[in-house]
């Protein structure tokens, strides 16, 4: 949605009742092959991999320059997320004068000073 069909659909709805998402990486595909596992290290499944996904960042480079990055989950399966953050949380005041009460900022690899950027 648009922030403003967001605005008009929190006006219909009970203030406070709907969670919205500012920030996030969108998953562009999951996956059950470990990559980790495959690429960077001697095993064969998690039982003998050696958990090199804890140890490693991986990123995947586009055709145009750029990076998305993959990330294993306890479960070993892999997920590619796109390397361009969604972000809304410039509409943060509307959609708080709005009625929203509840957001969520969905961190992947931002550190403190982006994370502190991003929440100003």
């Amino acid at each position: 949605l648009a922030a403003e069909q967001l605005v008009e659909l929190l006006g219909a709805l009970p203030v406070g009742s709907v969670e919205v998402t500012l920030h996030q990486h969108m998953p562009m595909f999951h996956m059950e092959h470990c990559v980790f596992c495959r690429f960077l290290s001697d095993g064969t499944d998690f039982k003998d991999c050696g958990r090199p996904c804890e140890k490693h960042k991986v990123e995947l480079l586009d055709r145009s320059g750029a990076k998305h990055p993959l990330v294993a989950d306890l479960g070993c399966r892999n997920t590619l997320y796109n390397g361009t953050a969604q972000t809304g949380a410039q509409f943060f005041g509307m959609l708080r004068g709005a009625g929203c009460k509840h957001f969520r900022l969905e961190l992947l690899r931002e550190d403190a000073d982006e994370t502190e950027a991003l929440v100003q």
